[in-house]
């Protein structure tokens, strides 16, 4: 099976650079490509990095948002599973293998638990929460899968949510009872948002954020009491 792994970006050359170069890799021994959809407003240099990897697929998106530019790498994917991975996330070694795997027991989607980059008490206590089904399970930076067939039964991400798209998904996955699996070998994400800002700020703006989301607020506003409160760009 095939597996198309897309990369929303925007202002991404750094990571692109340590992500690429990994799967690259694996794409010369797997049946993978891998697919690039670099957001209307960058303004670095992503499409010259992408250049020198020759299993990557590079394009602009018509559209910005991770929403949109995900639906628009699905539009050109071959594979018959989709993976959605953002640019500072390092896969386990066996990501293809675990979700070849998944399929094959029955599931059409699912994500992956993960673990920081940097090794703090606090921080494995936000990544335990990562291993199992609950609340706030699927979304953030746990790396989505489908099939292809199910992503389009979907209709693909909702293009309104500038913000929580992936958990508005993994509400409709779980809203249309579709089998999924959560892997344990573990992603590696990038810690940047606890170094800037301290460990209880963000998890506090992160529940509060996600509970104003489950009380129906509009996304753009989701997004502007998330910038103005960690002030991180998205």
């Amino acid at each position: 099976m095939i597996l198309s792994i897309i990369i929303p970006v925007y202002n991404e050359q750094q990571n692109l650079i340590k992500i690429l170069s990994f799967l690259n890799e694996q794409a010369n021994k797997l049946p993978i490509e891998i697919i690039v959809s670099n957001s209307p407003e960058s303004i670095d240099e992503s499409g010259m990095v992408c250049k020198n990897f020759d299993k990557v697929t590079y394009f602009d998106a018509v559209k910005k948002g991770r929403a949109a530019q995900m639906n628009a790498g699905a539009t050109i994917a071959k594979g018959d599973i989709l993976l959605f991975l953002h640019a500072d996330i390092i896969l386990p070694k066996d990501f293809y293998n675990q979700i070849i795997l998944a399929i094959k027991e029955g599931n059409k989607a699912g994500f992956f638990a993960y673990q920081f980059d940097k090794k703090t008490f606090l921080l494995r206590i936000n990544s335990s929460f990562t291993q199992k089904d609950g609340f706030f399970a699927g979304g953030g930076d746990q790396c989505q899968f489908f099939t292809k067939e199910t992503f389009e039964a979907l209709q693909g991400y909702n293009e309104e949510f500038c913000i929580m798209e992936d958990f508005e998904m993994i509400d409709k996955v779980r809203k249309h009872g579709i089998s999924f699996k959560i892997i344990q070998s573990k992603a590696t994400v990038s810690a940047r948002k606890y170094q800037t800002n301290s460990w209880l700020k963000v998890n506090l703006i992160n529940g509060y954020v996600f509970l104003k989301y489950k009380l129906g607020v509009h996304p753009i506003k989701l997004r502007k009491t998330y910038q103005s409160l960690l002030r991180e760009s998205l």
